[in-house]
């Protein structure tokens, strides 16, 4: 009787799913990831140093001008404004580099590589679950950070630091197309592209 009902209960829970998708991570998708979210997501920090950067060359290029009014002149000028122009250089190698996926680094810090798991997503009507090696996690679609659409991939974050990566060609239910209008609806300003 009991195993009767059981599989009721499962079946009843399958028919409440709208959407499920089934994501292998790779080195890519991860590689993807990172320069989305550096000039995406991370907009604000990334523009910040092209600006600190700007202003600091301008401060050293000023400074250099006007070398004759100022006690030891242009030897001294050059020798003060070198670390402002490298500190400039600095914040532009920072505002371009985007992290990349480290093999070795990942397998220190989760024990395996972790392009070799795979996540599952289940969308149901009030909320996500979200499941992978390290367990399941289950949010109201209001208790989402953000949700970002790129070209193949849908970056969920639960927090601003805080990402999964859902592969667009991996649903087992549901089309693509129609979970695009779909999650739109259920986080509506969250919704990013």
């Amino acid at each position: 009787m009991k195993a009767v009902i059981n599989n009721e209960t499962n079946s009843a829970k399958k028919e409440e799913i709208k959407y499920e998708n089934i994501s292998k991570l790779s080195e890519e998708s991860v590689n993807k990831f990172y320069k989305y979210y550096k000039f995406k997501v991370n907009r604000l920090e990334f523009l910040s140093s092209i600006l600190c950067s700007v202003v600091l060359i301008l401060l050293a290029v000023y400074y250099l001008m006007r070398w004759d009014r100022y006690f030891l002149g242009l030897i001294a000028n050059i020798l003060i404004n070198v670390p402002i122009i490298l500190l400039a250089i600095y914040f532009v190698i920072n505002a371009f580099q985007v992290q990349k996926y480290d093999k070795k680094k990942m397998n220190k810090i989760y024990g395996e590589d972790i392009t070799k798991l795979s996540d599952e997503y289940i969308f149901y009507e009030d909320k996500i679950v979200i499941t992978n090696k390290y367990g399941e996690t289950e949010r109201p679609y209001n208790y989402l950070w953000a949700i970002y659409e790129a070209k193949n991939y849908y970056y969920i974050f639960s927090k601003k630091d805080v990402a999964n990566i859902m592969r667009k060609d991996s649903f087992i239910k549901g089309e693509e197309k129609d979970f695009h209008n779909f999650i739109k609806k259920k986080v509506k300003k969250f919704y990013k592209r």
